[in-house]
């Protein structure tokens, strides 16, 4: 798997998201969640995003991971107000991810950035965290989140990106560069509705040359195209989409012809 910065960060080309994934309790679904980790350490998918609105995710997360903790970066967020509140749900994090080190903190769609924020400076002064990042999905707020990168006190953003949602190529990922911001891409596959909602079958023919063979890999390979991306995160629950998500790690970035092609053919298959 190729590498990629993350700000100072080295991660997998192609990260994995746990939003509804990972929200399970039982033994079956368990056990095909330790399958898909232990297929992430074969494909050289080391980056993980999880949070405290995922339901279960990070406990499931913290005992399937096993004793490849060590193989992952694990990126998860703060999502309450006030500061109390804020350090039981830190804490509580750490300890159902069994970790006393988290790579990436996130303030999760801005809420009550301006309390978490001092917090989350001192958890990376003592090196309890490694970087301090927020996300916010919509157009809304990206005056408020620029304003926030522009602080240059946050490392990463998360943000909503994919073929036809392209809102932050205007302004935000601009920025992004010019800062040396991390970019981490929720939703590159518009939650599924790209591969699976589509009205015809697109025509991955163009894309063979470059290894690329599913329309699901076209998208990440849309994504890794841009060099602004840090790591996007599909999710899954299937331990074989692993290997199917990870190919496009492992090319050259689409250059600028294909990914045009990639674009017209969605607008072809909507």
């Amino acid at each position: 798997m190729r590498l990629r910065k993350l700000a100072n960060l080295d991660v997998s080309a192609i990260g994995m998201g746990s939003a509804q994934t990972f929200d399970v309790t039982d033994t079956a679904s368990l056990a095909v969640r330790k399958e898909i980790m232990d297929r992430c350490v074969s494909e050289g998918v080391t980056f993980i995003d999880t949070s405290p609105m995922y339901g279960r995710a990070e406990w499931a997360l913290g005992e399937v991971m096993g004793g490849h903790r060590d193989r992952f970066q694990l990126a998860t967020k703060v999502w309450c107000s006030g500061a109390d509140t804020a350090r039981r749900q830190i804490s509580r994090s750490f300890e159902l991810l069994k970790t006393d080190h988290i790579e990436v903190m996130q303030i999760h769609n801005l809420v009550d950035w301006r309390t978490h924020l001092p917090y989350l400076e001192e958890l990376k002064a003592e090196g309890k965290i490694g970087l301090i990042g927020v996300t916010y999905g919509y157009p809304d707020k990206f005056p408020e989140m620029m304003d926030l990168m522009n602080t240059r006190r946050i490392d990463t953003i998360q943000i909503s990106y994919n073929v036809k949602d392209r809102a932050v190529e205007e302004r935000v990922l601009p920025l992004a560069q010019e800062l040396g911001i991390g970019v981490i891409v929720m939703r590159p596959t518009g939650k599924g509705g790209l591969v699976k909602e589509l009205k015809k079958r697109p025509d991955v023919g163009p894309l063979r040359e470059v290894g690329i063979d599913t329309w699901g890999q076209a998208l990440l390979g849309w994504l890794l195209g841009d060099p602004r991306v840090s790591v996007p995160i599909p999710a899954t629950t299937r331990p074989d989409r692993i290997m199917e998500n990870a190919a496009p790690g492992n090319m050259e970035p689409l250059p600028p012809e294909l990914r045009s092609y990639v674009e017209e053919e969605t607008d072809r298959c909507i």
